[in-house]
């Protein structure tokens, strides 16, 4: 099953009031301390599947897109999809999309970090979780308190 981002985020901030109601209430309501308090520890189970949840880029034109989130694993365009770290890039537009990585100050490309060019009508799994620039122009520098940054770009050629 594959929803909007939109619709994903409803559904995290869904999980998040179901969860955290009745310890609230029975804190704050009733008065009664930390007696529910064990399932606020369910919220940290809600990082992990955020950042499992595999993202779907679908590019109809240059500056043109939609983001999708995978919620049970699926087939879209007879492609069978399963959880995983990282984005697809579906290219429904005319040219070729590039994605690349950006490398601000003293950092150096890793082994996994491959720069890729994603056909029309092809896709495209990129390792990532998020894309940081999609459709606009790279940033010239970025702020960080280490000695360098790596940032992702998608765009068309």
């Amino acid at each position: 099953m594959i929803v909007s981002a939109q619709t994903y985020n409803i559904i995290l901030i869904g999980i998040v009031v179901l969860v955290a109601l009745r310890p609230l209430y029975t804190r704050l309501i009733k008065k009664e301390g930390s007696k529910h308090d064990w399932m606020f520890a369910l919220l940290l189970l809600l990082l992990p599947t955020n950042w499992y949840t595999p993202t779907f880029i679908t590019v109809t034109s240059c500056n043109t897109f939609t983001k999708e989130v995978l919620i049970f694993p699926t087939q879209k365009d007879g492609v069978s999809y399963s959880y995983g770290w990282c984005n697809y890039v579906i290219n429904k537009a005319q040219q070729p999309l590039a994605f690349e990585y950006v490398y601000y100050g003293d950092n150096q490309p890793e082994e996994d970090e491959k720069n890729q060019v994603i056909q029309p009508n092809g896709i495209g799994k990129v390792d990532e979780v998020v894309i940081d620039f999609i459709f606009e122009p790279k940033a010239k520098s970025v702020s960080t308190k280490s000695s360098g940054a790596t940032k992702t770009s998608l765009y068309c050629l």
